[in-house]
């Protein structure tokens, strides 16, 4: 069975569950869920307006897949079927270029809802992290990346520097 982008998506999310991970902010493909926020990461000079619907400010926001936190550690992950240079591209972009924007997106987000576990955000260790089929071949790994190698709905493994 080919697993689909949404498969990616829920059985990443029951493995870190399992693991110990505790799920903070995250959108399934086509942008519903019932489980959990999306944390939008908006540029603050397009959305100065305090909005509490950051999704009204679309251009230059960008929404992680999933954030999940164990023992100070917060992976920022992005999922698809198969290994993507985009999303790849798109988290080193969050975690250089816009990582003021990130952070203060994620302050703004664990305040309202509540979210102590993640603040003071200085103590995070931020990871990327990529999600996708185990049957995907990767000739050289990303530096600093983590891996959620996903072999069916209920088994996956991580891989990468920890």
């Amino acid at each position: 069975m080919a697993l689909s982008e949404g498969h990616i998506h829920v059985a990443m999310r029951n493995f870190l569950k399992r693991e110990g991970w505790l799920l903070i902010a995250g959108q399934y493909p086509g942008g519903s869920d019932d489980e959990l926020h999306a944390l939008n990461v908006v540029d603050p000079n397009l959305a100065r307006d305090n909005s509490p619907d950051p999704r009204r400010h679309s251009k230059g926001k960008l929404v992680p897949d999933l954030l999940a936190f164990r023992n100070n550690q917060l992976l920022i992950v992005e999922a698809k079927p198969k290994y993507s240079r985009d999303d790849r591209d798109k988290l080193r972009d969050l975690l250089d270029n816009r990582l003021n924007d990130f952070l203060g997106s994620l302050e703004k987000f664990a305040t309202e809802r509540r979210i102590s576990a993640i603040l003071p955000l200085n103590n995070l260790l931020l990871i990327p992290a990529l999600a996708f089929s185990a049957q995907e071949f990767i000739e050289q790994p990303d530096p600093g990346f983590i891996y959620i190698r996903i072999t069916n709905l209920t088994e996956a493994r991580l891989e990468g520097p920890f």
